[in-house]
């Protein structure tokens, strides 16, 4: 007979969580919920600027395959222009020089962001004189 008043008392009683008990456990969910939210943040940032430098350094290596597969020499002298890669404009600035001691040409690309104006890719190849 003691058993079962037990077991009816532990069925039926009226034990449960205070609201003390849930604030708790739902300020340290949140805070959980929080960090993973800034976490998930700095990520989509980082790829997105991965992304940017990925595209920057096609633009470079697509201004040099250019320059190198010219039939004449390129003309000493600085150029800069503009190329659009998955609708980001990317400015590029290609500086070509004679280099020293030889027959050489130097052709030196640089690649920004039109909206940041910093340096995303460089890329510099030489060429053979004629």
């Amino acid at each position: 007979m003691i058993r079962r008043t037990v077991a009816k008392r532990l069925i039926t009683g009226d034990q449960g969580f205070s609201l003390i008990e849930l604030l708790v456990a739902v300020a340290i969910l949140s805070f959980a919920a929080v960090t993973l939210l800034e976490s998930q943040t700095q990520a989509v940032g980082i790829s997105s600027a991965v992304e940017q430098r990925a595209l920057a350094a096609i633009v470079a290596e697509n201004r040099l395959v250019l320059a190198l597969g010219l039939k004449e020499e390129p003309i000493p002298g600085t150029r800069t222009g503009s190329e659009t890669q998955m609708g980001v404009v990317f400015n590029w600035r290609e500086t070509v020089r004679s280099a020293p001691g030889g027959d050489l040409t130097t052709i030196h690309i640089v690649v920004s962001t039109a909206e940041s104006r910093a340096d995303l890719a460089s890329l510099t190849g030489f060429r053979k004189g004629d």
